[in-house]
């Protein structure tokens, strides 16, 4: 009788419970072939995701650096040294890289291009309120 007990409150507990049970295995499947289509990438693919990540997030840190410092028109250097410092804050793994000059100069790009970025986004916004950047 205590196996049946047993069996008798563990299907109460899916029948109770079997939409949470749904959500879970669905989110589990998902991640699941998530990881395996990443891991299914090249390297040369995978870095091409890191270095989209990289840019959106300087086109971010950028924009943050500009409102910063609004009103020191001759603060560049500050704000692409704070940029560059917040990247490898939040990206670790980037000091580990062999070829750090080229790195640094892949990244002094991107804040170039995101100025470029914010500089449109900031003028159609005044222009039309109409929005389009590319990170490039």
């Amino acid at each position: 009788m205590n196996i049946l007990n047993g069996i008798q409150k563990f299907l109460e507990l899916i029948n109770d419970n079997w939409t949470t049970i749904m959500v879970i295995l669905g989110l589990t499947v998902a991640i699941a072939k998530k990881a395996k289509n990443y891991l299914a990438k090249s390297d040369d693919e995978k870095i091409a995701i890191a270095k989209m990540q990289i840019c959106e997030t300087i086109l971010r840190l950028v924009a943050e650096a500009e409102m910063d410092y609004e009103e020191w028109n001759v603060a560049g250097s500050i704000k692409r040294a704070q940029v560059i410092n917040q990247i490898y804050e939040q990206y670790p793994v980037l000091s580990k890289i062999v070829d750090q000059p080229e790195l640094v100069a892949w990244i002094d790009k991107q804040i170039d291009d995101a100025l470029d970025t914010l500089r449109y986004i900031i003028k159609e916004n005044q222009d039309d309120g109409h929005v389009a950047a590319v990170c490039q």
